[in-house]
């Protein structure tokens, strides 16, 4: 069986004002998103060394909304970096410790989390796709070419643009609401949802990111032998 791994870091985090309430909030970030998407889970989420963490998923897991949510529930405070790997493990798997698991899922997720940091497009980069497999190549190489579009759009989002994203995906990850139901879960009007939301060409992003999920669901985890 074929898992998908995720290993990450935070940007400059020994250059933040307090790393400790950063470091609080990861762990909040993951522990949430280990509850939300338990069923989804072979491996917890886990903070491996201070600002470092990782996890491992079972091949039909939103794994896109999982890697937004550690995203965007750290990025008023924090810019992060995501290297996600698809392969197997070699090793046993312990539910609550993914940190033992090792194999070709791990090693592809630190060569991906090597070209965010590699190839970081002027810093914007955050998460980069790996797998060794020849004949889903092409299916990678587009994978990461609009994971590289996705990262330059949402690189200009502030402030208000960055409390939605982060409201939206971690309380209804992909899934389409309206904007008058988004105004009333974050106290502001519907003309603010609604400029806040062009300006960032949300919509756009939001519809892009599900079609890409589902290739990978289809197409990567559909693969799964």
């Amino acid at each position: 069986m074929q898992y998908y791994a995720l290993v990450g870091d935070i940007r400059q985090s020994r250059q933040a004002s307090d790393r400790k309430a950063l470091q609080e909030l990861l762990l909040e970030t993951l522990n949430a998103l280990n509850n939300r998407y338990s069923q989804h889970m072979a491996a917890l989420l886990m903070v491996n060394a201070g600002d470092a963490f990782q996890g491992l998923f079972l091949p039909t897991a939103p794994i896109l909304q999982i890697c937004d949510g550690i995203r965007y529930g750290l990025s008023v405070q924090s810019g992060i970096r995501i290297g996600l790997g698809f392969g197997a493990i070699e090793t046993a798997i312990d539910p609550k410790q993914s940190i033992l698991a090792d194999g070709p899922a791990f090693w592809n997720a630190r060569t991906a989390l090597q070209q965010v940091q590699q190839e970081d497009y002027y810093g914007t980069r955050t998460l980069a796709f790996c797998l060794k497999d020849k004949h889903l190549e092409s299916v990678k190489r587009l994978v990461n070419q609009v994971l590289v579009l996705h990262d330059q759009v949402s690189s200009k989002w502030k402030n208000t643009q960055l409390e939605l994203a982060r409201h939206y995906l971690l309380t209804h990850g992909f899934e389409k609401v309206s904007q008058t139901r988004l105004a009333k879960e974050m106290g502001l009007s519907t003309q603010q949802i609604n400029t806040t939301i062009q300006a960032m060409g949300w919509f756009a992003f939001l519809d892009t990111r599900r079609e890409t999920e589902q290739v990978l669901l289809q197409v990567v985890g559909g693969n799964n032998p």
